[in-house]
């Protein structure tokens, strides 16, 4: 090899180990970046406080410890930790729960409970085919005890999820009606809720509640308006007063179906551009629409009540919307649980957030039931409905 040659090896050699240290200063920056961004939060003195605690609690706790309710303890403090209600951790048991919101598929008893003035657990609905029904459970019925716990001892979503659980088993469940006590044994069962109902009241108007916005409401809403529509239908009552949210997509997809061209919802997403939805020309439900509200309608319901009234489409009646206008992503981990973090604001179409101050309803009515409560829920005596048949003969 000659000295030119030599030369232009040496060269060559040199630049490719400069590019070699180029790419590897490159790759540690990286690495390091991601060691950082990963320990923001578990730095080595946290990790030695938490090892301190658990030392502790094991030396000095008087009863059995399960090392696995302590971490999942730990999990939900990091989340708790946020001081946001709606970012959550939840165990694969109760991940069961909260991926039955969405599916509208769960093991139980089959009926909606609430809560009234006195802090009694009610049974608000029974849905056909289920155990409540097979029991012989009714609309308006006080449920006082399950296997022996006080359902007023808890909050509501604790004594629903013990109601829930593995299919084939059962508990026993006290009720009152009226003056009288009943005790029923309630075997659990497999129950597909569906989110939408409805039936054909007089003079032609429809009613449509939808309880929750799941992967089926907008199947379920499109048979719903085919079957009104195939009635007659001349006029829409849309109840939301126990819808909490769901699905944003199910949403906007049920209003595309009802709005003419007009602005749904916009999204602000942590890392994403801005989203703006609106409904297209294609299809509106061209009709007088009322949409009964109440402090219970949260979230993707709030979407749907803003929607309607910011573009005049119809008439909210009923109390002011709870106020939720933010919007979570979810995690499924390989251990079956879930993590669920508000990443994302939405606004109504006016541009206006709704977040912890609600919707005030076109017009406020407080509810009363005119019927029998003791007998089966009948909306021509309910008087937000009978307000919402007014409003819409009046059109």
């Amino acid at each position: 090899m000659d000295y030119n040659e030599k030369k232009t090896y040496r060269k060559g050699l040199l630049t490719g180990l400069i590019i070699a240290l180029t790419i590897a200063c490159i790759l540690m920056t990286a690495i390091l970046l991601f060691v950082y961004r990963s320990s923001e939060v578990l730095t080595p003195r946290a990790k030695a406080k938490v090892a301190a605690l658990s030392n502790y609690i094991q030396d000095n706790y008087i009863d059995d410890i399960d090392v696995g309710d302590l971490q999942e303890g730990m999990y939900k403090g990091l989340l708790e930790g946020l001081g946001d209600k709606y970012s959550k951790y939840y165990t694969p048991e109760e991940a069961e729960e909260f991926n039955s919101d969405v599916t509208g598929e769960f093991c139980g008893m089959g009926a909606i409970l609430t809560v009234n003035d006195a802090g009694e657990v009610v049974v608000l609905k029974v849905y056909d085919g289920s155990s409540a029904q097979e029991v012989g459970l009714r609309r308006g019925d006080i449920i006082v005890a399950a296997d022996g716990t006080l359902a007023s001892s808890m909050e509501l979503s604790e004594f629903t999820a013990y109601t829930k659980g593995e299919e084939g088993t059962s508990f026993t469940l006290t009720y009152r009606r009226g003056n009288e006590t009943n005790q029923v044994k309630v075997t659990r069962k497999k129950v597909t809720i569906p989110s939408v109902t409805h039936k054909m009241l007089e003079d032609g108007i429809g009613y449509i509640e939808i309880s929750e916005f799941s992967k089926n409401t907008y199947s379920e809403y499109i048979a719903a308006v085919n079957d009104l529509k195939a009635q007659g239908v001349r006029g829409m009552i849309f109840d939301l007063r126990f819808n909490g949210g769901g699905l944003v997509d199910s949403a906007i997809k049920i209003l595309d179906e009802i709005l003419p061209k007009s602005r749904i919802v916009s999204l602000q997403m942590k890392g994403q551009s801005d989203m703006v939805f609106d409904s297209d020309d294609e299809k509106a439900l061209n009709m007088p629409i009322a949409v009964l509200v109440s402090g219970r309608t949260a979230s993707a319901a709030e979407i749907f009540a803003a929607a309607i009234k910011d573009n005049n489409y119809g008439t909210l009646i009923g109390y002011k919307t709870f106020g939720k206008g933010v919007v979570q992503k979810s995690l499924t981990l390989q251990d079956g649980s879930v993590v669920s973090v508000t990443n994302g604001k939405y606004y109504t179409p006016n541009g206006e957030s709704i977040h912890k101050k609600g919707i005030e309803p076109d017009i406020q009515l407080e509810f009363d039931y005119l019927g029998n409560n003791m007998e089966a829920y009948n909306e021509m005596y309910d008087n937000q409905v009978l307000k919402a048949i007014e409003i819409i003969n009046s059109k």
